[in-house]
């Protein structure tokens, strides 16, 4: 298990990339298999990668946010429920960790808000132990 988040903790930092890159180098050095994905906040569409969309029981790599929680251990959903949500609201790096049924999942991400308008992006990776991948 990694030092800086376990199952069910997460956290969320205003935009930072330096501790997006150490979370990501960490994940690295433990052999983690890792995908990216990205969100466009405007239309709450999530793009998954081949992995991730297995890991998420999904039958397609497009989905919405509950789609990807509902494949999360119960009592994590509202934890990484909470912590996406506030990175739609403001410029945010963030991490949070939970069960999946393929084992330990990771998420590092980041979101970027376009204030004028509205919109925005998250974008970040899955991270997973090889035997889930």
């Amino acid at each position: 298990m990694l030092r800086f988040v376990k199952p069910g903790f997460g956290t969320i930092l205003p935009e930072d990339a330096r501790a997006h890159e150490e979370w990501v180098a960490e994940l690295t050095a433990h052999d983690y298999v890792m995908e990216s994905w990205h969100c466009d906040l405007s239309s709450g569409i999530f793009r998954l990668g081949k992995i991730g969309q297995r890991v998420h029981a999904l039958e397609h790599g497009v989905c919405g946010l509950l789609d990807i929680i509902r494949a999360y251990a119960d009592n994590h959903r509202k934890i990484v429920l909470s912590i996406l949500e506030e990175a739609t609201s403001s410029a945010s790096s963030f991490c949070y960790c939970t069960q999946s049924s393929k084992g330990p999942l990771y998420c590092i991400g980041t979101s970027s808000i376009n204030a004028a308008d509205a919109s925005g992006r998250m974008q970040g990776v899955f991270a997973f132990s090889n035997a889930a991948s």
